[in-house]
C-alpha cells in the first residue's frame, strides 16, 4: 500500500495527570543501560521478538515505518509517514507543542496543540491515545 494514508479506527483519551519527560525521570529515577535494555525487552513481554525502539531526534521527521518497531520522538512540528507496511505493527510516540504538529500520511488524524500522542498501527489500521502536555 505504497504512499496510501493510514486510517484512524479509534481515538482513546488517556487518563491521569500530565506526563512529561521530567515526571517520568522523577518517577522512575535515572535508568542504567541494563535497565533501559530490560525496559525495551519488557515492551515486548511475552513475545519471542520484542520490538525495536528507535529514537527520533528531528522535529520534522519523515518515517518509513518497519514492522515491530516503536519510534520515540520528542516535540514535533511536523510528522510524515511514508510507505507503511501493509501488515505488521508499529507505534509512533510524540509531543505536539504550542503549535499543533502537522501530519501527513495518516488519514483523518489531526494533532492538537499541547498533547502527547501514541499512534499504534497494526495491519495498516491506526488507533491513538492522547494526554495533556505542557511544553517547557
Amino acid at each position: 500500500m505504497d504512499n496510501k494514508e493510514l486510517v484512524i479506527l479509534a481515538a482513546k483519551k488517556g487518563g491521569g495527570g500530565e506526563v512529561t519527560p521530567a515526571s517520568i525521570v522523577t518517577a522512575t529515577g535515572q535508568m542504567t543501560e541494563a535497565q533501559a535494555a530490560a525496559t525495551r525487552r519488557n515492551l515486548g513481554a511475552g513475545s519471542a521478538n520484542p520490538p525495536d525502539v528507535v529514537d527520533i531526534i528531528s522535529a520534522t521527521p519523515t518515517i518509513e515505518p518497519e514492522d515491530n518497531t516503536i519510534y520515540k520522538c520528542g516535540e514535533l512540528t511536523s510528522l510524515t509517514i511514508t510507505n507503511p507496511p501493509a501488515t505488521g505493527k508499529y507505534s509512533i510516540i510524540f509531543f505536539s507543542g504550542t503549535t499543533a504538529t502537522t501530519t501527513v500520511g495518516i488519514e483523518n488524524f489531526v494533532a492538537e496543540a499541547n498533547k502527547r500522542y501514541k499512534i499504534t498501527v497494526e495491519d495498516n489500521y491506526a488507533t491513538y491515545d492522547s494526554w495533556p502536555y505542557t511544553p517547557t
